[in-house]
């Protein structure tokens, strides 16, 4: 049991939230979720919180939805914790949440969209811009390349929606140019982009992973930023870190909870 609370006196019985997350072999990045629901339960008493993963971690999507079942729970919303909707969202998560639902009678189950570009969410990615930006010297945003990095997929849509993200963001951070690029299933890859700013004017290189958590991933890009600001010694590149386990990354569960139930959970 991920989120390990209680209804408190208010909660209704029957109502409840499960929180689908990828799933990671990393222990911090499991670690960063089980905080993020138990964040997410201490802003909604009214209802069960469980979280679960979707592959290489337990509990499973079943377990999650047994778990709530057996608390109690008859009126579910899922929220994947998924940036982009993609495979997982459209495919595997509806399926396996329909198999789960089929073998706990009276038990109805309804999907929450992706995170996408809800409202908060762009706000932390701002905020965390900010904050890697603090204590670095001034420098011109004119003069200031903004790319964002996805983990990629092969669902143009969810590529789409990335560079909606962007779009949104530079709205709030205004820098000299905003690109996207990706790890890994898409164009343009990370290792391409760096290699082309050489060329270009910017004197500063603002690194932003679109991801949730720590993990390889942030790893990965670290590395491949860290090996670009070596050989490219006349520019100032700055990594901004993962989004985290923020408190408007819990608005933004709620927010994609809610849009479910047509009003605020």
């Amino acid at each position: 049991m991920i989120s390990d609370l209680q209804p408190t006196s208010e909660a209704r019985a029957d109502r409840g939230l499960l929180i689908v997350g990828h799933g990671t072999e990393e222990e911090r990045g499991r670690d960063e979720f089980a905080r993020l629901v138990r964040k997410v339960a201490r802003q909604a008493p009214h209802m069960l919180v469980e979280g679960c993963f979707l592959e290489l971690a337990s509990p499973d999507i079943a377990a999650g939805c047994a778990q709530l079942y057996e608390q109690g729970a008859r009126d579910v919303t899922v929220v994947p914790l998924l940036l982009f909707s993609a495979g997982h969202a459209k495919r595997d998560i509806p399926e396996q949440v329909a198999a789960a639902q089929a073998r706990l009678p009276g038990f109805n189950i309804r999907q929450a969209e992706c995170l996408n570009c809800a409202a908060p969410l762009v706000e932390l990615s701002a905020l965390r811009y900010r904050q890697a930006l603090a204590t670095r010297a001034e420098v011109s945003s004119e003069k200031s390349l903004l790319l964002f990095v996805g983990r990629g997929s092969k669902d143009a849509e969810a590529n789409a929606e990335m560079r909606r993200f962007a779009q949104l963001r530079q709205e709030q951070t205004p820098v000299g140019g905003v690109e996207v690029c990706f790890l890994a299933m898409a164009q343009p890859a990370l290792a391409e982009s760096l290699a082309a700013i050489a060329e270009l004017r910017w004197v500063r290189i603002v690194v932003q992973p679109h991801l949730l958590f720590a993990g390889k991933l942030a790893d990965r890009i670290a590395m491949q930023v860290a090996e670009a600001a070596k050989s490219q010694q006349d520019k100032d590149f700055v990594l901004v870190e993962p989004l985290g386990a923020e408190d408007l990354l819990v608005q933004a569960v709620l927010l994609r909870a809610g849009a479910v139930h047509g009003a605020a959970v």
